[in-house]
């Protein structure tokens, strides 16, 4: 008979690798692979906050650790050992943490309980700020080397998610991809802005179009709304060009109007010499 036992960190651990394997198959356009990332990675939190506390004494894991016979089949819940942590000292465990905390409780219990609905793009937002933040705790307050625990297979997501900047641009060039998707360039008309280019200020290709920026179109990463390449036109004669061509020229009233070669007199300017 084969038997498999883990302990209390190695249970962690091993939940884990299981939310980051479902993480990244919800990443790869299977979104219902997110629930069980959402119940794995409620497993991981619960079991890891609890054994910070059992590291404290091993009795302290337990419902009633000073009863004549201690019951070991009653352990303290999540919201237990936060509690503890921030009696310890006070916001320890960050009222942001505590609401995402919250999030993921109320989540999991719709999943094993009841019916759910869950809104993809919050739930890996959610999940990748909650797992940077538990992350966080454990480098402060805990000896505990994830990284080192964490299995070759799920390695790559676990960076993904640790790096606030490499999850955001992951989420950019999928949602950038996405947006191209759905609004296909129409190659029947040259003169139709492209859905998607690239940003000049960042270098990725996460500048699409947007009805709110001032020049139509806005990054995804970094917020730029400027670049050589976006579609523009003349505002003298309507020729259509990019940013880069059209000089701009400043008005009585300080505004700016765009002009291009021609309009702008550098056609005859260049002419004459």
């Amino acid at each position: 008979m084969t038997t498999h036992e883990l302990d209390l960190l190695e249970n962690a651990i091993d939940s884990l690798a299981e939310a980051l394997a479902k993480f990244e198959e919800g990443d790869a356009d299977e979104p219902k692979a997110f629930k069980f990332a959402v119940l794995h990675m409620a497993h991981f939190v619960e079991l890891i906050f609890k054994h910070h506390i059992a590291s404290k004494h091993p009795l302290l894991i337990y419902k009633e650790p000073f009863a004549a016979k201690v019951d070991r089949n009653k352990t303290i819940t999540l919201w237990d050992a936060i509690n503890f942590i921030n009696n310890e000292a006070a916001d320890t465990v960050s009222p942001a943490l505590k609401k995402d905390l919250e999030w993921l409780k109320r989540l999991r219990n719709e999943i094993e309980h009841h019916k759910f609905k869950m809104e993809v793009p919050e739930v890996r937002t959610t999940i990748g700020r909650l797992f940077r933040s538990v992350v966080e705790f454990l480098d402060i307050h805990t000896d505990i080397d994830l990284e080192s625990l964490i299995p070759d297979s799920t390695m790559e997501t676990f960076q993904i998610l640790s790096d606030e900047y490499e999850f955001k641009l992951r989420t950019a060039l999928r949602e950038a991809e996405e947006f191209e998707e759905a609004n296909p360039a129409d190659h029947h008309d040259q003169d139709a802005p492209p859905p998607r280019l690239d940003c000049e200020n960042c270098g990725n290709p996460t500048l699409i179009r947007n009805e709110k920026s001032s020049t139509g179109y806005r990054c995804l990463v970094c917020d730029n709304e400027e670049g050589d390449n976006i579609p523009a036109s003349c505002d003298i004669c309507g020729e259509t060009a990019t940013q880069g061509e059209l000089d701009a020229w400043v008005l009585d009233d300080g505004t700016y109007e765009y002009r291009c070669y021609y309009c702008s007199g550098r056609y005859h300017a260049d002419k004459d010499d």
